[in-house]
């Protein structure tokens, strides 16, 4: 079995699969940057342990993080708990089955890739070459394309749906604190209504414009659209492209990463 790891801004993501791909099981951990090593060493030990999670059954583990803070931490963790076994970090000089067509690969977000990764191998045996958007709706947004050659050519960054709730509240002296559940209508009778329509549907038809705008700069008349994330569940419903929901391709495309750079 397979260990994949996702370090983000807000959660540490575990997945475990089978060797065929299968996702066994899956749980997360908050992130918190000021937690020692020692205190993660101890949560995720009692987090293993209250999922009872076969550490003699996993035989590689793969990882990628957006936090610098805690990559390292992280990884000699892990490394403790599964000392004999291989640890592939998403990092410069992993094989991902693409290539990355961005003015500096090194900025690109150890998240995106894997996000690619899983992607592509989901989209391995469609019979239509079709250029491939992917939207993954965490702590950010973030709408990244492959064209239909295999090359992942950028894409759009954008405040998450938690952020631009907290920040309407923070940054406002009257809008209340409002909890990122679905919106019954655009025209909101009230602030949490209206916040609802702004962040919620504002999102979704945001999607659908970059969706049409990706398309044209691409030359491409019909796309795959796949789209993930914490928050995707909420927008989803609003959105008027078609796609494909994926709801674990960070932690998919982590174990297809670690497939293609350890030959078993």
């Amino acid at each position: 079995m397979i260990l994949a790891i996702e370090i983000d801004n807000s959660r540490i993501n575990f997945g475990i699969f089978e060797n065929d791909g299968t996702l066994a099981t899956n749980f997360g951990i908050a992130t918190n940057v000021t937690k020692t090593s020692d205190e993660y060493a101890v949560l995720i030990d009692s987090v293993f342990n209250y999922y009872k999670v076969d550490r003699n059954s996993i035989d590689g583990v793969a990882i990628c993080s957006v936090v610098p803070m805690l990559t390292s931490v992280i990884y000699a963790l892990i490394n403790q708990i599964f000392p004999h076994i291989a640890i592939i970090n998403v990092e410069k000089g992993i094989k991902t089955g693409f290539s990355i067509k961005v003015d500096n690969p090194l900025e690109l977000g150890a998240d995106l890739v894997a996000n690619a990764a899983g992607a592509m191998e989901l989209l391995k045996d469609s019979k239509d070459k079709k250029p491939c958007v992917i939207i993954d709706m965490g702590t950010a947004s973030t709408i990244f394309a492959i064209n239909q050659n295999n090359e992942f050519v950028g894409g759009s960054i954008l405040p998450g749906i938690e952020m631009s709730f907290n920040a309407l509240h923070g940054k406002t002296a009257q809008l209340p604190n409002v909890s990122p559940t679905t919106p019954t209508k655009a025209i909101g009778k009230n602030s949490q209504e209206s916040m609802r329509s702004g962040v919620i549907l504002g999102t979704a038809l945001m999607i659908d414009g970059f969706i049409e705008k990706f398309a044209k700069e691409m030359k491409a008349k019909e796309i795959n659209v796949i789209i993930t994330g914490e928050f995707s569940q909420a927008v989803i419903p609003f959105c008027s492209c078609k796609h494909s929901y994926v709801p674990n391709l960070t932690l998919f495309g982590l174990y297809c990463i670690y497939r293609k750079n350890i030959n078993r």
